[in-house]
Protein backbone atom coordinates (compact mmCIF):
# COMPACT_ATOMS: atom_id res chain seq x y z
CA UNK A 1 0.00 0.00 0.00
CA UNK A 2 1.46 3.29 -0.57
CA UNK A 3 0.41 6.13 1.11
CA UNK A 4 1.35 9.76 0.73
CA UNK A 5 4.26 10.70 3.86
CA UNK A 6 2.97 12.99 6.31
CA UNK A 7 5.12 15.11 8.92
CA UNK A 8 7.58 13.54 10.94
CA UNK A 9 5.28 14.74 13.81
CA UNK A 10 3.97 11.57 14.76
CA UNK A 11 1.68 11.56 17.54
CA UNK A 12 1.95 8.21 19.61
CA UNK A 13 -0.15 5.24 19.63
CA UNK A 14 -2.15 4.02 22.58
CA UNK A 15 0.08 0.27 21.88
CA UNK A 16 3.18 2.57 22.75
CA UNK A 17 1.89 5.35 25.08
CA UNK A 18 0.71 2.62 27.54
CA UNK A 19 2.22 -0.83 28.32
CA UNK A 20 -0.64 -3.64 27.62
CA UNK A 21 1.23 -5.60 29.98
CA UNK A 22 4.27 -4.39 32.27
CA UNK A 23 6.91 -7.06 31.38
CA UNK A 24 10.28 -7.64 29.31
CA UNK A 25 7.97 -9.23 26.74
CA UNK A 26 6.36 -6.48 25.83
CA UNK A 27 9.34 -4.31 26.26
CA UNK A 28 10.87 -6.27 23.85
CA UNK A 29 8.21 -6.43 21.50
CA UNK A 30 7.75 -2.91 21.72
CA UNK A 31 11.52 -2.19 20.69
CA UNK A 32 11.54 -4.30 18.02
CA UNK A 33 8.44 -2.60 16.30
CA UNK A 34 9.14 1.06 16.70
CA UNK A 35 13.18 0.42 15.96
CA UNK A 36 13.16 0.39 11.97
CA UNK A 37 15.94 -2.21 11.75
CA UNK A 38 13.73 -3.99 14.08
CA UNK A 39 10.53 -3.65 12.06
CA UNK A 40 12.41 -4.95 8.80
CA UNK A 41 13.02 -7.79 10.40
CA UNK A 42 9.69 -8.67 12.18
CA UNK A 43 8.35 -7.93 8.64
CA UNK A 44 10.45 -10.56 6.65
CA UNK A 45 10.07 -13.05 9.37
CA UNK A 46 6.12 -12.06 9.16
CA UNK A 47 6.09 -12.79 5.04
CA UNK A 48 8.01 -16.38 5.98
CA UNK A 49 4.49 -16.85 7.88
CA UNK A 50 2.31 -15.26 5.31
CA UNK A 51 1.08 -12.87 7.85
CA UNK A 52 2.51 -9.31 7.14
CA UNK A 53 -0.63 -7.69 7.04
CA UNK A 54 -0.51 -7.61 10.72
CA UNK A 55 2.65 -4.95 10.80
CA UNK A 56 1.91 -3.55 7.20
CA UNK A 57 -1.12 -2.86 9.34
CA UNK A 58 -0.10 -1.24 12.35
CA UNK A 59 2.45 0.89 10.89
CA UNK A 60 0.18 2.66 8.49
CA UNK A 61 -2.04 3.54 11.16
CA UNK A 62 1.39 4.99 13.45
CA UNK A 63 1.97 6.73 10.06
CA UNK A 64 -1.63 7.68 9.43
CA UNK A 65 -1.27 9.89 12.72
CA UNK A 66 1.13 12.44 10.99
CA UNK A 67 -1.77 13.13 8.24
CA UNK A 68 -4.23 13.87 11.11
CA UNK A 69 -4.10 17.41 10.85
CA UNK A 70 -3.75 17.30 6.58
CA UNK A 71 -7.59 16.14 6.50
CA UNK A 72 -7.52 16.01 2.44
CA UNK A 73 -4.43 13.49 3.01
CA UNK A 74 -5.80 11.81 5.90
CA UNK A 75 -9.15 11.28 4.80
CA UNK A 76 -7.37 9.58 1.33
CA UNK A 77 -5.36 7.66 3.30
CA UNK A 78 -7.66 6.48 5.60
CA UNK A 79 -9.81 5.18 2.37
CA UNK A 80 -6.63 3.29 0.88
CA UNK A 81 -6.66 1.55 4.61
CA UNK A 82 -9.88 0.44 4.94
CA UNK A 83 -9.53 -1.09 0.98
CA UNK A 84 -6.56 -2.46 1.35
CA UNK A 85 -7.06 -4.25 5.29
CA UNK A 86 -10.64 -3.68 6.51
CA UNK A 87 -13.03 -4.16 3.48
CA UNK A 88 -14.61 -7.53 2.67
CA UNK A 89 -12.48 -8.36 -0.89
CA UNK A 90 -9.46 -6.77 1.07
CA UNK A 91 -6.07 -8.22 -0.53
CA UNK A 92 -4.50 -7.75 2.95
CA UNK A 93 -7.61 -8.36 5.54
CA UNK A 94 -6.82 -8.14 9.13
CA UNK A 95 -7.81 -10.80 11.80
CA UNK A 96 -10.04 -8.10 14.17
CA UNK A 97 -13.03 -9.15 15.72
CA UNK A 98 -16.36 -8.43 13.82
CA UNK A 99 -17.59 -5.76 16.41
CA UNK A 100 -14.47 -3.67 15.55
CA UNK A 101 -14.65 -4.75 12.07
CA UNK A 102 -18.59 -3.95 11.24
CA UNK A 103 -17.92 -0.31 13.57
CA UNK A 104 -14.97 0.81 10.92
CA UNK A 105 -17.22 -0.06 7.81
CA UNK A 106 -19.84 1.66 9.31
CA UNK A 107 -18.00 5.11 9.78
CA UNK A 108 -16.20 4.92 6.26
CA UNK A 109 -19.07 4.01 4.46
CA UNK A 110 -21.82 6.19 6.13
CA UNK A 111 -19.89 9.20 7.91
CA UNK A 112 -18.73 12.20 5.62
CA UNK A 113 -15.13 11.99 5.05
CA UNK A 114 -14.63 15.23 6.59
CA UNK A 115 -15.71 13.61 10.11
CA UNK A 116 -13.98 10.54 10.37
CA UNK A 117 -12.29 10.37 13.98
CA UNK A 118 -8.45 10.54 14.24
CA UNK A 119 -8.96 7.58 16.18
CA UNK A 120 -10.67 5.68 13.46
CA UNK A 121 -8.49 2.30 13.59
CA UNK A 122 -7.52 2.66 17.15
CA UNK A 123 -9.30 0.06 18.56
CA UNK A 124 -7.86 -2.08 15.45
CA UNK A 125 -4.51 -1.52 16.05
CA UNK A 126 -4.83 -2.47 19.68
CA UNK A 127 -6.10 -5.94 18.64
CA UNK A 128 -3.32 -6.19 15.93
CA UNK A 129 -0.31 -5.36 18.39
CA UNK A 130 -1.96 -8.25 20.73
CA UNK A 131 -1.90 -10.61 17.99
CA UNK A 132 1.31 -9.91 17.18
CA UNK A 133 3.17 -9.54 20.73
CA UNK A 134 1.30 -12.68 21.65
CA UNK A 135 1.07 -15.03 18.62
CA UNK A 136 4.45 -14.14 16.24
CA UNK A 137 6.48 -12.19 18.26
CA UNK A 138 6.63 -15.94 20.86
CA UNK A 139 7.87 -17.55 17.27
CA UNK A 140 10.23 -14.51 16.15
CA UNK A 141 12.23 -14.72 19.18
CA UNK A 142 13.64 -18.02 18.61
CA UNK A 143 14.96 -16.75 15.07
CA UNK A 144 18.44 -15.92 14.68
CA UNK A 145 17.36 -12.39 13.31
CA UNK A 146 15.81 -11.80 17.07
CA UNK A 147 19.10 -12.56 18.47
CA UNK A 148 21.01 -10.35 16.47
CA UNK A 149 18.52 -7.22 17.16
CA UNK A 150 18.63 -8.48 21.00
CA UNK A 151 22.23 -8.09 21.32
CA UNK A 152 22.10 -4.70 18.88
CA UNK A 153 18.75 -3.19 20.79
CA UNK A 154 20.25 -4.41 24.50
CA UNK A 155 17.23 -7.30 24.66
CA UNK A 156 17.00 -9.81 27.01
CA UNK A 157 17.56 -12.98 25.56
CA UNK A 158 15.45 -14.77 28.38
CA UNK A 159 11.99 -14.43 29.73
CA UNK A 160 10.55 -15.02 32.82
CA UNK A 161 6.99 -16.82 33.02
CA UNK A 162 5.19 -17.77 35.86
CA UNK A 163 8.72 -16.59 38.27
CA UNK A 164 10.59 -19.18 35.74
CA UNK A 165 12.87 -18.19 33.34
CA UNK A 166 12.53 -19.44 29.57
CA UNK A 167 15.90 -19.30 27.29
CA UNK A 168 15.32 -18.95 23.53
Amino acid sequence: MQTQSCSSNRTPSPTSTQRLSPNEWTYAFDKVITDDEGRNQFTKFLQSEYSEENILFWWAVQELRSCAEDRAIFEKTVQEMFDTFIAADSPLAINIDHDTRTEIIERVQMMEPSTLPNTIFDKAQTQIYRLMEKDCFSRFVHTQAYKDLARRLSLPHTFRFNGRLSPI
